[in-house]
């Protein structure tokens, strides 16, 4: 496999490694173009108005970001790609997971070149980007679209660093310039990114020694960190993110805890087994804990490790600096939602790549080199073979919200977030009573889970069981007084039991918290329309369709109210804008015929009952409406 790859570097032989990189990334990801959206995917692409119009573009650069977006950081380029795929895509997973492929392959390539840069060779490049292309621990990332972010953030880091160091070599500002709007658009795609300065001084340290003479470069890099320091926590920082603490608000036991996190993602790069898409660390109080000593002990071994190779291989050192200097923004120094996660080491398994290829590098030079590297080559065979079959199956993982939740309910027992989203799937599903046990179980894992209440009180209502649905509400609002969709979901619970008073004032404490919430307005709507208050209704309806530009309900509900108060043309209108959203909508359709039959227009209103009943043949109304059209119309031609 390594055979007759290295030595001079010709364009034939750089363009065949190149290719087996892009087939190996794209067949080892087919499988994963008939994957439905999962995870978070919901929030960022499915139930997302916002990148459904680029009218909302220029939102992607001002405070309204966060109410739009679903982000909690502020990340414009990663949801820019979202806006260019539904513009291509519509609401197509295939094509969504085709963009994330593209984007890991892209990678694969662009560290092939940066090995063979470090190293002058292209034996171990080419082994290094085989092992990231089909690295099993890699394929969160790829999987759910809502994780772009990573693939993105490594894309521009790897073409910033590639570039930095051709500037070095050629000196040229205009290659300098490219460095640094690949890392401008790196950092604004994912904070990780902004460890590339470090490692950009570090490479010049370990294989240029060339520091003094290229200090003024550096600069540039430090300008755009600022920059975007600046609007990042100045003028565009999202407030939510300040009530994420440390665990169990304390420093201690977040470094004990950490330490774990840190050996469990040195041991997944080695031994990529029991991957899963929730990860529960139990909080570490002592020193004395077996699992911390474990980690610290591996974590003060692989500092040995570096300091041997230091001394004896410098170049070397460039890959455990790598995996710790680009895991620094997700290490919990400064508190995130999430203290591990696979996703958090994509751009981190570079390192495992760099010292695969450094390795190699190294027993070239040894004596016995050309009667090792039918061994290594074997071993490499091996390894990529064993990756890429552990990868296909870990794809399959991902098809399905059903299939990823219930696997990670396995894999981690303790997971409530898992249980949360099962029960989530079993009551969409229609299957309640399951439901109901999973967020118990969410809820005997985390007492405090403000969701899994909130999620289980809706499950409730869908039974009619309202006295414990309104308890369940009441405990999440416990947890968390300003929860917009308990606010909300409250509202539907006592317009159901005929409180519309305590309805009302629900879905304001909704909006209140939520200004831009599309139900809220929508439900808010209703309730003005049904006591009466129609100019109120309409004012509510045009806001949920404000902020939420694809809301068939509101549009038909809007179009019901311009038609109680006779404003035939209007709300014809905004029938066929809900039409044109949901062209199996009923409800729509029928209102519709209702206002051509109060416009005198009998024969556009008889051909939209037709369509009502080729999508619902026993539509009742709809057939009392189109007789009684029908003998109008027979009664018109009789006395012509």
């Amino acid at each position: 496999m390594l055979r007759g790859i290295s030595g001079t570097r010709t364009s034939f032989n750089l363009i065949i490694p190149v290719l087996i990189i892009v087939c190996l990334s794209q067949f080892v990801y087919l499988n994963t173009l008939s994957n439905q959206f999962v995870y978070d995917d919901e929030f960022i692409i499915t139930n997302n108005s916002f990148i459904k119009t680029w009218n909302n573009f220029p939102k992607l650069f001002n405070r309204e970001y966060f109410e739009y977006s679903g982000e909690l950081s502020y990340r414009p380029v990663a949801t820019a790609t979202y806006f260019i795929d539904h513009a291509l895509w519509r609401l197509a997973p295939a094509g969504y997971h085709f963009t994330n492929n593209c984007l890991h392959t892209l990678n694969a390539a662009l560290l092939f070149f940066l090995l063979l840069h470090l190293f002058r060779h292209t034996g171990g490049a080419f082994a290094g980007a085989l092992l990231f292309a089909c690295h099993p621990v890699l394929s969160e990332t790829v999987n759910a679209v809502c994780f772009r972010e990573d693939l993105l953030a490594c894309a521009f880091f790897l073409s910033s660093f590639l570039l930095y160091c051709k500037t070095n070599a050629r000196r040229s500002y205009f290659l300098y310039a490219a460095s640094l709007i690949c890392y401008f658009f790196g950092i604004f795609s994912k904070e990780i990114a902004i460890t590339l300065p470090l490692l950009i001084f570090l490479y010049d340290v370990l294989f240029t020694g060339m520091c003094k003479k290229t200090l003024h470069y550096y600069s540039g890099y430090v300008f755009v960190t600022l920059f975007y320091l600046i609007i990042r926590f100045v003028f565009l920082h999202n407030p939510v993110e300040s009530t994420v603490s440390y665990p169990e608000n304390s420093i201690w036991v977040n470094c004990l805890t950490m330490s774990k996190v840190c050996a469990y993602y040195i041991k997944l790069l080695f031994l990529p087994v029991k991957l899963c898409s929730d990860y529960v660390i139990p909080r570490s109080f002592s020193l004395r804990e077996p699992a911390v000593a474990v980690s610290l002990f591996l974590i003060v071994s692989v500092a040995a490790v570096v300091y041997k190779l230091f001394i004896h291989h410098k170049r070397l050192v460039f890959s455990p600096a790598w995996f710790f200097i680009t895991l620094l923004p997700v290490l919990n120094i400064i508190p995130i939602e999430n203290i591990m996660a696979e996703r958090y080491l994509y751009l981190s398994a570079v390192s495992f790549c760099i010292l695969c290829a450094g390795l190699i590098v190294h027993c070239r030079h040894t004596s016995v080199f050309f009667g090792k590297q039918y061994v290594i080559a074997a071993i490499l065979s091996g390894t990529v073979i064993l990756f890429s079959i552990k990868t296909l199956n870990r794809n399959k993982v991902w098809e399905s919200q059903s299939a990823l939740w219930e696997n990670t309910a396995k894999t981690s027992p303790d997971s409530f977030k898992a249980h949360n989203n099962l029960g989530n799937f079993y009551r969409d599903s229609g299957r309640l009573d399951e439901a109901i046990d999973e967020f118990h179980h969410a809820l005997r894992l985390f007492e405090n889970y403000a969701e899994a209440h909130n999620n289980l009180g809706i499950t409730y209502r869908k039974k009619g069981m309202h006295e414990e649905a309104y308890n369940e509400y009441q405990k999440a609002l416990q947890l968390n007084p300003d929860y917009p969709d308990v606010h909300n979901n409250l509202g539907v619970l006592y317009t159901k039991i005929n409180r519309s008073d305590l309805a009302m004032e629900e879905f304001k404490r909704a909006i209140k918290s939520k200004q831009m919430y599309s139900d809220a307005h929508n439900n808010l709507g209703i309730l003005y329309a049904y006591t009466g208050e129609l100019d109120l209704a309409i004012e509510a309806f045009k806001n949920a369709i404000s902020s939420r530009p694809d809301h068939p309900d509101a549009y038909a509900n809007l179009g019901t109210a311009y038609l109680k108060k006779g404003m035939y043309d209007e709300a014809i209108q905004q029938f066929l804008k809900a039409i044109s959203y949901d062209n199996q909508y009923v409800k729509a359709y029928y209102y519709l015929s209702t206002a051509y039959w109060n416009k005198g227009q009998y024969e556009k209103a008889a051909e939209t009952c037709r369509m009502i009943l080729s999508i619902d043949p026993t539509h009742g109304d709809t057939l009392t409406l189109l007789n009684t059209i029908e003998q109008r119309q027979g009664r018109t031609q009789t006395a012509q």
